[in-house]
């Protein structure tokens, strides 16, 4: 009942304003109706657009990042099965980890002692006669880290010199 009496009284005050009068609102909410669905409808959706615009280049290229990264992985595999199989893979990667740790590795056959028969093929025996210690445990992180090789024996021996030491050891293809 009350709506019927408001609905009455909005058609009374309506019927109340000039022609003049009612072309005016018309117009002015013509406009309040447009500036609204401008502001809470455009400008959100054109924002979020610009974003989007912003965002989607930048998720390309990290899918394409990722996409190498993955290649890479794949590659570094097949290396590191490679690195099992074989000493001279196994060398190779020791002596560009020794180079890049400013290391001199001697590979000699007395160390080859420690190594196992069952494994003397994927093993590989290394000698530094001076090398500070710091150095030395740095560079085995680094090759268990980054190439998988591992320590199977190691005998390390003071020089004498404080800090030095002489390493004897062992290195295998981590399994």
């Amino acid at each position: 009942m009350k709506k019927l009496i408001m609905n009455q009284a909005l058609i009374a005050r309506w019927n109340s304003f000039s022609s003049q009068e009612k072309r005016l609102l018309s117009a002015l909410t013509a406009v309040t109706l447009c500036l609204i669905f401008y502001a809470f409808a455009w400008l959100p959706v054109q924002h979020g657009r610009e974003r989007l615009a912003k965002a989607i280049p930048e998720q390309q290229a990290k899918l394409l990042l990722m996409r190498t990264q993955a290649a890479d992985i794949e590659r570094l595999r097949g290396l590191y099965k490679a690195l099992g199989a074989s000493t001279g893979a196994l060398k190779a990667a020791i002596q560009v980890s020794a180079k890049m740790q400013g290391l001199a590795p001697s590979y000699n056959e007395a160390s080859a002692s420690n190594i196992s028969a069952k494994n003397a093929d994927k093993q590989l025996a290394i000698t530094l006669t001076q090398v500070s210690f710091d150095s030395w445990l740095k560079w085995v992180e680094s090759l268990q880290s980054q190439n998988h090789v591992r320590v199977v024996s190691c005998r390390i021996t003071p020089t004498g010199i404080a800090g030095q030491v002489k390493v004897e050891a062992v290195f295998t293809a981590a399994e």
